[in-house]
């Protein structure tokens, strides 16, 4: 309304002076400017406000405590009991929940007795007695090795066996005559009977003194050489083996390259009860550390998933500040170390505090790029409570 007087105004004045110029030349009329608010300043353009900063950094924050845990099963299963409420104090192992685990208990105590029964006294004692074996087919093989790998001996020695091979041949000849002589006896006759024994005899004397010219005369055949080696090898690493299986049940340290088949069969046993009682282990929920239960999702004999939340602690007597608003602009300002004043804001009180850790990572809150501090408080005052909200102000180094 003033607008529309003023603007009436202005045309009567200017009628009034047309009319009492006469020949006057015309005078250019005026321009006249709405006042907008703002002086000297048109209706659109933008007023710029003057910064209010003082040169330090600031950011909004919020307490937290300095450990926190949401717990779940690694299993599914039934939940047998819940020892925990809201606001208890736990202890760092606590039980704080437990599933169901019967038919876990059953596979600890199956494989408790399989392992008792490999680790007894009993088979201690076979393990003694297989290495006591091993090792005397060791040595009759190490014997044959030897005796193949060294045959050598003089003329002397060859003469004389062939002497002996002679001898028994003659005594096996006479021992046939005697026996062909007696042909016409009962087998009851004492003189067939014993005409039979010196025969017997003859012939096994022959055969060894036929074998031990042999032996010194004759080399061995590829065939020979590698079956007694082979079976040397073989004995080697039966009582090798069987000893390291002897030293296991008796508490000895072995070398990493201990191998067997018992010994293989033992740890079995061994990874079969740790892999039960590792099951066992994870159907007990246990507190990681010294806090307040916050929450509690779940009742006994509810079905649970795993990974799914059953107990949330904090440890609430430790506390810490964390930012949430540090711009990109001004985190180059802020050091680890650095010195701040944090206010709490619900009790209105300033405490001293410095910077524990700078995210290495941005984020973004409201389309602006923040990175989050972590801030030490040299003092909790009275009433702090996690969750209220801090303003920290970043000092100057």
């Amino acid at each position: 309304m003033k607008k529309v007087y003023l603007i009436c105004l202005l045309i009567i004045t200017l009628m009034l002076s047309a009319c009492g110029s006469g020949n006057k030349s015309a005078q250019p009329i005026p321009t006249v400017v709405l006042d907008s608010g703002t002086p000297n300043a048109s209706p659109t353009q933008a007023v710029s406000q003057p910064s209010s900063s003082n040169g330090s950094v600031t950011a909004s924050g919020v307490v937290k405590p300095i450990q926190a845990a949401q717990l779940a099963f690694a299993f599914a299963g039934n939940i047998k009991k819940v020892y925990v409420a809201e606001g208890d104090q736990v202890k760092a192992g606590d039980v704080l929940a437990e599933l169901d685990n019967t038919t876990t208990q059953v596979e600890v105590d199956q494989a408790q007795r399989a392992l008792r029964e490999l680790t007894s006294s009993a088979a201690v004692a076979a393990a003694e007695q297989a290495v006591a074996n091993a090792q005397k087919t060791y040595d009759d093989a190490k014997k044959k090795v030897d005796s193949i790998n060294n045959r050598h001996t003089d003329n002397t020695t060859i003469n004389y066996l062939k002497d002996q091979l002679t001898l028994a041949q003659n005594t096996l000849d006479r021992a046939r005559d005697v026996y062909k002589q007696t042909g016409g006896l009962s087998n009851a006759d004492p003189a067939r009977a014993k005409a039979g024994t010196d025969l017997y005899n003859s012939q096994q004397a022959y055969n060894t003194a036929l074998a031990n010219l042999n032996y010194f005369t004759n080399k061995p055949s590829e065939n020979d050489v590698a079956l007694t080696t082979a079976n040397f090898d073989s004995a080697m690493a039966t009582l090798q083996e069987s000893k390291w299986y002897l030293s296991e049940l008796k508490g000895e340290t072995l070398p990493s390259d201990a191998t067997g088949t018992q010994l293989a069969q033992l740890q079995r046993a061994r990874d079969t009860l740790q892999a039960a009682q590792d099951k066992l282990d994870h159907t007990h929920l246990l507190a990681p550390f010294a806090g307040t239960v916050t929450a509690t999702t779940v009742v006994a004999g509810e079905y649970v998933s795993p990974g799914q939340t059953i107990v949330a602690i904090s440890d609430v007597s430790n506390l810490q500040v964390e930012t949430t608003d540090l711009s990109e602009r001004d985190v180059a300002n802020v050091s680890v170390g650095q010195n701040v004043t944090v206010l709490i804001e619900p009790l209105n009180k300033e405490i001293k505090g410095h910077v524990l850790t700078i995210s290495s990572i941005a984020d973004t809150l409201g389309g602006d790029v923040v990175y989050k501090t972590t801030i030490a408080l040299d003092e909790l005052p009275e009433n702090i409570r996690a969750g209220m909200s801090v303003t920290v102000t970043y000092q100057e180094p």
